[in-house]
């Protein structure tokens, strides 16, 4: 039982950092993508990284940075 327990705790936590973390995974990969797409798929990657911006919370990312500075 407490083995399923775990199992389960483990699924949702990597599924709460696989959401967290897939838009900066996002920015990372895009900008590669552009330079080596062409046409439709270039249009595609640029959407996908316009979402990805549209999806990180920067105001958490600044308190971060404000918090590391001071």
């Amino acid at each position: 039982m407490s083995c399923l327990c775990l199992i389960q705790c483990g699924y949702i936590g990597l599924r709460f950092l696989r959401y967290k973390f897939s838009p900066w995974l996002t920015l990372a990969i895009a900008p590669i993508k552009l330079l080596t797409s062409s046409k439709v798929q270039r249009t595609r990657e640029h959407i996908r990284y316009m979402r990805a911006i549209s999806r990180i919370d920067f105001v958490g990312v600044y308190t971060l940075l404000n918090d590391l500075l001071w």
